[in-house]
């Protein structure tokens, strides 16, 4: 309670910008105006992208501008409070009840070692709170197997190879029988997403949408 009357108070005094036009943000950390031209959700085109493992997926916003420029900051600036601003994106954008048939939201996963250097996992941070304010389960139920080069380093057929047999299935049997939306924080060719569908398919999923933040990819 006392946490909420002080981050109004200081929101009063010290209100945010929008980190896209520089202009003053609502509470959303976003002016109207670019909230509604960013935030934007959109199918991704599966069969384009021969993502076979998905059956629907969506990004919510372009990875370019300010978006990326958060998202960056995240990753390897470790300024963690644009979470909440990133969040709000897909409040926006996500209509409410999209996901009501959901039984667990489940975050890619970021390989142990990486997790430690940097302190946490950027898709829970944006995700998490999302989901709790959707009502919906959270689930941390894969593990990245083995180190992974970054996906936008490599070619197509780099990254098939680089994410192949790089997942796996920690809790199958809080998964088998079960809808799941599949959460990322960027989604490029899709493969990373797909290969993680794929375990979850394999422990016994019957359902596995995704939904990106940003994304290259349509």
């Amino acid at each position: 309670m006392l946490k909420g009357w002080l981050e109004a108070l200081l929101a009063l005094i010290f209100p945010q910008r929008c980190p896209a036009c520089r202009q003053w943000a609502d509470s959303y950390g976003w002016c109207q105006a670019c909230l509604g031209r960013l935030a934007k959700a959109t199918q991704v085109a599966l069969s384009i992208h021969n993502l076979t493992a998905l059956d629907e997926c969506q990004a919510v916003v372009d990875y370019s501008g300010p978006v990326r420029r958060l998202i960056r900051d995240m990753k390897f600036r470790r300024i963690t409070r644009h979470a909440e601003r990133l969040g709000r994106l897909i409040d926006y954008a996500v209509a409410p009840g999209y996901y009501e048939g959901i039984d667990a939201v489940v975050p890619v996963p970021l390989h142990a070692d990486r997790l430690r250097e940097r302190g946490f996992n950027q898709t829970t941070l944006i995700f998490k709170p999302w989901a709790n304010r959707q009502g919906l389960n959270w689930l941390e139920a894969l593990e990245r197997t083995r180190e992974t080069a970054p996906q936008w380093e490599l070619s197509l057929k780099e990254r098939r190879k680089n994410s192949k047999g790089a997942f796996a299935v920690t809790r199958p049997e809080l998964i088998s029988g079960k809808s799941i939306l599949l959460v990322d924080d960027i989604l490029t060719s899709g493969i990373t997403m797909n290969e993680c569908a794929t375990v979850l398919k394999q422990a016994g999923a019957v359902k596995v949408q995704g939904l990106a933040l940003a994304s290259g990819a349509r």
